[in-house]
């Protein structure tokens, strides 16, 4: 898979899960014409929607990105089905919670994964234009 480019990557994960591409296109809020366009490299998911994809199709941006050997993604029989017990902590944390806290903590998580979103975007800046210079 390592030089195969972004929208092969993404509609052979797409079919790996057995997803449409208009249930791609409604887990990321984009239209399935978007998603058709990704998978013929005629445009790029870019920022949050590249996240969003990523979380989509269970697999890193960077796979996405670049097909990184070392993020390939689980096959599809490989997903985990239930929570892990991080996964299960944190609900618990959370459902400890007072109701009028639960909505600060969610916007404050959302604002360290777009901050964290923020600096992915920079890094693939970098990324891409020393891969321009080589």
């Amino acid at each position: 898979m390592k030089n195969e480019t972004l929208s092969d990557r993404l509609t052979a994960r797409r079919k790996t899960l057995g997803l449409t591409q208009q249930q791609v296109a409604d887990k990321v809020s984009k239209s399935s014409v978007s998603v058709f366009k990704w998978e013929n490299g005629q445009a790029e998911p870019k920022g949050k929607t590249l996240f969003a994809l990523s979380q989509a199709l269970k697999c890193s941006p960077t796979w996405l990105l670049f097909g990184d050997e070392d993020q390939s993604p689980l096959a599809a029989d490989q997903l985990p089905i239930e929570l892990d017990d991080r996964q299960k902590r944190l609900l618990e944390l959370f459902d400890s919670l007072p109701e009028s806290e639960k909505e600060n903590q969610i916007i404050e998580l959302e604002a360290r994964v777009e901050n964290f979103n923020r600096l992915f975007e920079e890094l693939l800046t970098v990324r891409k234009k020393q891969s321009q210079r080589k």
